[in-house]
């Protein structure tokens, strides 16, 4: 069963001031939750239906509320609701940069979908960390979680100032900029320590971050198209630097 105020609470996480407020947030759908199950996540509740729980014997301590599809419509930020939800509660990150390896920033990313596909990119590249300007979209957003398809778990995002982070950095860490008019990637061979910069879908980085940054690179055009979806052009820049 789900209770009026379940209802009412589940609904509210949709709004970041309640994601906030509440310090939780929801995934939806049976590959999501599988993954939050088996991260570190703590989880507060499950709402499942009667043919979800038989199918997935869950080996957890954690009670599973049985609900109708109804209900699951109800509760649901998706056009289509999945027979299985969770309210799950925010981590505490500690806030330690670690810029080994490849690292990459995004300034001002605004769609949900390109920012959970960036962070999914990143699982299957191995990139562990992620820096986001403070206006970037919510981590948390049900948008962004559901395009993870579980990698949320397993990719560290930061939200701060770009500015003031990149102008920290010592020379062990070379600062790339992702844009229309720089060294083509094929030419370019990555620092041990890199941090890869991309910027906002419509305007790129901002011109007070680009100044901070050391090379700019570019991937080559050889068709028509105006430009890359962003989560594509970091799909492309991190197969020619991390294999």
């Amino acid at each position: 069963m789900i209770s009026r105020n379940q209802i009412k609470f589940v609904k509210s996480l949709q709004q970041k001031k309640y994601r906030i407020l509440n310090k939780s947030f929801v995934v939806e759908s049976t590959k999501n939750v599988l993954e939050i199950l088996s991260s570190s996540y703590d989880i507060s509740y499950i709402f499942a239906t009667s043919s979800w729980i038989n199918s997935n014997k869950i080996s957890s301590t954690l009670e599973i509320n049985e609900v109708t599809k109804n209900d699951l419509k109800r509760i649901s930020g998706q056009k289509t609701a999945s027979e299985v939800l969770a309210v799950v509660k925010m981590p505490e990150f500690q806030k330690i940069f670690d810029f080994s390896g490849v690292n990459i920033a995004l300034d001002n990313i605004k769609d949900p979908g390109n920012f959970g596909t960036i962070i999914r990119i990143c699982d299957w590249f191995g990139i562990k960390n992620i820096y986001c300007s403070k206006n970037s979209v919510d981590l948390y957003n049900p948008k962004v979680v559901q395009s993870t398809m579980g990698s949320i778990s397993r990719v560290n995002v930061f939200y701060t100032d770009l500015t003031q982070m990149i102008n920290s950095l010592d020379d062990s860490v070379m600062v790339y900029a992702s844009v229309m008019n720089g060294h083509e990637i094929q030419d370019c061979k990555l620092s041990e320590n890199s941090l890869i910069v991309f910027g906002n879908e419509s305007h790129g980085i901002s011109q007070e971050v680009l100044n901070l940054t050391n090379e700019k690179i570019t991937i080559i055009k050889k068709g028509n198209a105006e430009s890359l979806n962003v989560s594509v052009s970091v799909g492309i820049i991190l197969n020619k630097f991390c294999n």
